[in-house]
C-alpha cells in the first residue's frame, strides 16, 4: 500500500481498496504522486498553442 520511493500511500487500484486504514494512512503520511498519470487539465505545450492560432 505504501510507495517504496516516497513512503506515502499509493493510489488505489479499485474501489475495494478504499478502506478506513487507507484513509488514516493518507491523512498521516500523504498520498503518493511519484508515478501517477498526468492531470487531465494539463496545459498544452507552447509549440502546440502557437500553431493553433488562426491567421488574421
Amino acid at each position: 500500500m505504501l510507495c517504496l520511493t516516497c513512503h506515502r500511500v499509493r493510489p488505489a487500484l479499485s474501489r475495494a481498496d478504499y478502506t478506513a486504514e487507507r484513509a488514516w494512512l493518507i491523512v498521516r503520511r500523504g498520498l503518493c504522486t511519484c508515478s501517477g498519470p498526468p492531470p487531465r487539465h494539463a496545459a498544452r505545450p507552447a509549440a502546440v498553442r502557437k500553431h493553433a492560432r488562426t491567421a488574421r
